[in-house]
């Protein structure tokens, strides 16, 4: 919450920064995982700020964010990978439209 409403940080760049961190010190952490943060801090954000413009707007990329990161999991179950954290970086760093172009 603190990185989404303090630093107003785009949380698309904090799943990324969290997925690349979780990859190597958790690598078999459920790829779902990932979205819990994000869905929860939404959640917090919309009931402690309610309608602020600057919490609406943090809120609402928290929620997006997570959405995708299911969309992506869904991606990883249904193919013929697994779906760790390590399996989500991977398919990031492979060029994922949302979350690939940051990985260099």
């Amino acid at each position: 919450m603190t990185r989404l409403l303090v630093e107003a940080a785009e949380a698309r760049a904090v799943a990324i920064e969290l997925a690349a961190r979780l990859a190597v010190d958790r690598p078999e952490l459920p790829a779902l995982a990932l979205a819990l943060p994000f869905s929860l801090a939404a959640a917090t954000i919309e009931e402690m700020l309610g309608a602020a413009p600057a919490a609406r707007i943090a809120a609402l990329d928290a929620w997006r964010v997570a959405a995708l990161i299911g969309t992506d999991v869904l991606v990883l179950k249904g193919g013929e990978g697994g779906a760790s954290i390590a399996d989500l970086w991977s398919l990031w760093c492979r060029g994922d439209e949302v979350f690939g172009s940051e990985q260099g």
